[in-house]
């Protein structure tokens, strides 16, 4: 057994490859699209070297990978902040003890003070933390997956939790419909206030109006920074395929058009990716046009409203709104998250609307100065 960084396009297909050897026996592993990843490996790993990939070899095959990078945390006011991604291991401790001390060294050796896993800073909601609660429900879109023994290999290496986020499961039945319908009308006009879903053909405008949104909506709970316009214009073209319109809602002034909040909500994709196996191809292609509209559930991920209008019932005009949306697409399952353990008002919206904590996903962090 032993610890190598990976340098050539053979080894990074091989960590491509990795889970499906390690995952092959479970019901709710979703692929990630393998020539995507491969992609994005040799532009981050091979050409802009901004990223370093490790794995570790037993008997000649992959048993376990990380992909790591250094950069600034805003959470903890550290200019090179250490990052794990893309960690899979088999159960065994000498096999992630291997892996993370050379991952644990390269990054020490780079100036890094601090790590943490697993945290992607390329793309910052795919698929952040280890899951540690909730396992009998499915995965959604852009959230981790993995097994339930992950947060004991990390922990037994001497990774301590930095903090969790949280995902809750939401049920029509829990939510106040009736109680929303009798006050809708009454609130919309006491506060001046339209619904609209986005709209696809003036995406400009919408996406600096939700920009817009965040950058008042912001408070230091949240521990990312707000994306430039930018930022979010590359987001949207890279996530075009897997948003649908009526899911993205504004609230906005009547008299002004000024945005006041959104909502955001995701079909689970998973669903889809499931059945295309990680290939792109003819076939699952055909796969993907087919099935996505057999999507039955979605992950709410974003919901900004401005300090203004928090106390007003926006938050809950937005989620009925969108309910009666995806009940029409028949979504039949919603989760909520992921959301910071202690954003509490984020938490207690998301409640009154009807969830319930389903999933915990964790951030581990280690001391590198010593």
């Amino acid at each position: 057994m032993y610890a190598t960084k990976l340098t050539t396009k053979k080894q990074l297909k091989q960590f491509v490859q990795m889970p499906f050897y390690l995952y092959k026996k479970d019901k709710f592993f979703v692929p990630q699209m393998k020539r995507d990843l491969y992609k994005t490996l040799i532009k981050l790993v091979l050409c802009d070297k901004t990223y370093c990939a490790f794995g570790v070899y037993q008997n000649g095959k992959m048993v376990a990978r990380a992909l790591s990078t250094i950069a600034p945390s805003r959470q903890l006011k550290l200019d090179k902040c250490g990052y794990i991604s893309h960690f899979e291991c088999i159960n065994e401790q000498t096999v992630a003890n291997a892996l993370l001390t050379a991952v644990c060294n390269h990054l020490k050796e780079r100036g890094a003070e601090h790590v943490e896993a697993t945290y992607f800073p390329f793309d910052q909601d795919n698929r952040r933390g280890i899951q540690v609660c909730g396992f009998c429900d499915e995965p959604m879109f852009l959230t981790s997956y993995n097994p339930s023994y992950y947060g004991d290999l990390l922990e037994k290496f001497g990774f301590t939790k930095d903090f969790d986020t949280v995902s809750y499961k939401c049920t029509y039945n829990d939510f106040d419909f009736d109680n929303v319908e009798r006050l809708k009308d009454r609130l919309l006009k006491r506060y001046d206030l339209n619904i609209f879903c986005a709209d696809f053909s003036k995406i400009d405008r919408e996406i600096a109006d939700i920009h817009q949104i965040m950058c008042k909506a912001h408070n230091d709970i949240i521990f990312q920074e707000v994306p430039s316009i930018e930022q979010l214009q590359s987001i949207v073209k890279g996530w075009r395929n897997f948003l649908w319109s009526d899911l993205i809602l504004i609230a906005r002034k009547k008299d002004t058009n000024e945005p006041v909040g959104f909502v955001m909500a995701v079909p689970n994709f998973y669903f889809v990716f499931k059945k295309m196996k990680g290939s792109i191809n003819p076939l699952s292609l055909i796969k993907m046009l087919y099935y996505k509209n057999k999507i039955r559930s979605m992950r709410i991920m974003l919901q900004y409203v401005i300090p203004k209008y928090q106390k007003t019932g926006a938050n809950f005009l937005l989620y009925h709104q969108l309910y009666v949306n995806a009940k029409k697409r028949k979504i039949q399952y919603v989760e909520a998250g992921t959301i910071m353990e202690d954003n509490v008002a984020s938490r207690i919206n998301t409640e009154k609307a009807g969830g319930k904590l389903n999933k915990i996903f964790r951030i581990y962090g280690k001391n590198l100065k010593d």
